[in-house]
């Protein structure tokens, strides 16, 4: 499968996981209460993850943007890790679940994005392997997939960007900043009873 097929499938599973977290969230308060100081930390550390992670991602998308089908990237993140773009998306994911204050769904985010994206990653990696040959292979071997390796780090005083790619992953990006107030608006509207709680989650 091409690496467009595999990041429109990867897309549209990622939404359908999304639309039944969103449904879980409308009918779920969190056991922790919202004055807690726990509570406070997961909110803002969170929030702090989403930041990192969305920036991340954007900064990312100067370097592979364009250029993922033509040529091995190993320059900027590239150059420490090889997949950056997921591991700023795991970042960010787990801040949305901190966030919603409900370790569950800190726990059902981050499990799925565990059990998943390193299926997601084996087939692109399989797709690159095929279509760079010896280059590619010796990307994987130098370079870790998941966990970034700084003493590798490698970035140009100039770089040729491609604007567009920066700009799309950067409004997907503002996608992670939508869901703490969304999470705020839920409460508040569990709290005067406008939707209703099926569950207390931890």
């Amino acid at each position: 499968m091409s690496v467009p097929k595999l990041l429109k499938a990867r897309q549209l599973h990622s939404r359908i996981f999304a639309v039944l977290a969103v449904g879980l969230v409308l009918v779920s308060q969190p056991m922790m209460h919202p004055g807690w100081q726990i509570r406070h930390l997961m909110t803002w550390g969170g929030y702090f993850l989403v930041m990192v992670g969305g920036f991340g991602r954007v900064y990312c998308s100067a370097f592979i943007g364009g250029r993922k089908n033509d040529e091995v990237v190993r320059l900027g993140p590239f150059s420490v890790v090889r997949n950056p773009l997921y591991v700023c998306s795991f970042l960010a994911v787990v801040g949305i679940g901190l966030e919603s204050g409900m370790v569950t769904l800190l726990g059902l985010l981050a499990g799925a994005f565990a059990l998943y994206y390193p299926l997601v990653v084996a087939r692109e990696e399989a797709f690159l392997t095929e279509r760079f040959g010896d280059a590619y292979k010796e990307y994987k071997r130098e370079v870790p997939r998941w966990i970034p390796k700084w003493k590798l780090w490698n970035e140009p005083e100039q770089y040729d960007a491609k604007p567009r790619f920066i700009r799309r992953t950067a409004l997907d990006a503002m996608l992670f900043f939508v869901p703490l107030p969304c999470f705020v608006f839920i409460n508040m509207a569990h709290a005067f009873q406008t939707l209703p709680v099926w569950l207390t989650l931890p």
